[in-house]
């Protein structure tokens, strides 16, 4: 059976900029040019962070759209955090995925903000090891399940109204919930971020 992959990072680029560009989230329109909707990229180390295995190597690119916060009253009751959409990119043929969730942020000074990221991801790495040597000698026994959970660290700085820069770390795994099979990976990068 082949192997399912995520599309080339090209093609993915241009139909994340399409999405932002034609407005295909329903939240573009409540935009009021102050940099509600976000557009964030940047360059991961992949696999390497506290959570990772190491198993894999190599560097990712990092794209994600950040949408305004509804203004429903549920929404404002859990916080009122950002909707995204992203995809991490091996540019070395290592392990891709598409994401989705919420970002909470918080200003820790005027410039200096924090955010934490949780949500979902789908992925195109090995599910299950063959090999049960190498899985019980060296963990690498593969994700177990094509949907994973996604969780983030993100320190970043403001460098204008509109434009920031930040560290990112995010793991993603799903701690033996969905699998026997849970061998996880972090990215650790810088992104930009343009709001719009």
């Amino acid at each position: 059976m082949a192997s399912w992959k995520i599309p080339a990072a090209g093609h993915l680029a241009a139909f994340l900029a399409f999405a932002l560009v034609g407005g295909l989230s329903p939240t573009m329109a409540a935009a009021d040019g102050t940099g509600k909707n976000r557009l964030v990229g940047g360059f991961f180390i992949h696999d390497r962070g506290p959570a990772a295995d190491r198993h894999e190597d190599g560097f990712d690119l990092n794209l994600e759209a950040q949408f305004a916060a509804p203004e429903w009253d549920p929404w404002q009751w859990i916080g009122s955090p950002r909707p995204h959409v992203g995809a991490t990119l091996s540019l070395n043929g290592e392990t891709s995925l598409l994401y989705t969730g919420l970002t909470y942020e918080a200003d820790l000074a005027s410039r200096l903000f924090a955010a934490a990221h949780g949500g979902l991801a789908v992925h195109d790495g090995m599910l299950h090891q063959d090999d049960a040597d190498r899985c019980a000698a060296a963990s690498d026994c593969g994700f177990g399940s094509r949907v994973l959970f996604r969780g983030g660290l993100e320190l970043g700085v403001r460098i204008s109204e509109k434009a920031s820069v930040s560290l990112l770390w995010d793991h993603v795994s799903h701690g033996q919930v969905l699998a026997s099979e849970n061998e996880g990976i972090d990215h650790v990068g810088l992104r930009y971020g343009i709001g719009f």
